[in-house]
């Protein structure tokens, strides 16, 4: 085998390669979605979600809910709409525009619910 010919099997050999680990790193760090590309699984008042959550709370897991309520109090990471239903807004979210009385729409992930205090939670929620 020639020189040239060995040289050339070696260039493409590590071509292939470098386009493989590309290939790979683009794959495992692409961008994760945001809320905004999910669709909605339910959509409606506070108050209606609370008794679907109340009836079963398994199969809202992780399911993205848009609701319109009051705020019923705030703090330096989210709001609570009609008393029940907690919302971890997004980082940047401006919480000086939100005011406690205020009608809203929110869209966010459901992540848990306490039955005990009989309070919902929701993440990754931005204001509609």
């Amino acid at each position: 085998m020639s020189l040239s010919k060995r040289y050339k099997i070696v260039l493409a050999a590590i071509v292939i390669a470098l386009l493989g680990c590309y290939s790979a790193f683009k794959y495992v760090y692409k961008p994760h979605k945001t809320i905004d590309e999910f669709d909605v699984k339910f959509s409606g008042t506070s108050e209606m979600f609370i008794e679907k959550v109340k009836a079963d709370a398994t199969i809202w897991q992780n399911v993205i809910v848009e609701l319109s309520g009051v705020i019923t109090s705030k703090d330096q990471r989210g709001i609570t709409l009609n008393d029940n239903i907690y919302c971890q807004l997004e980082k940047g979210t401006l919480m000086t525009s939100l005011h406690e009385g205020e009608n809203i729409s929110i869209k966010g992930r459901m992540i848990g619910y306490d039955d005990l205090l009989e309070e919902i939670k929701l993440d990754q929620t931005i204001i509609k």
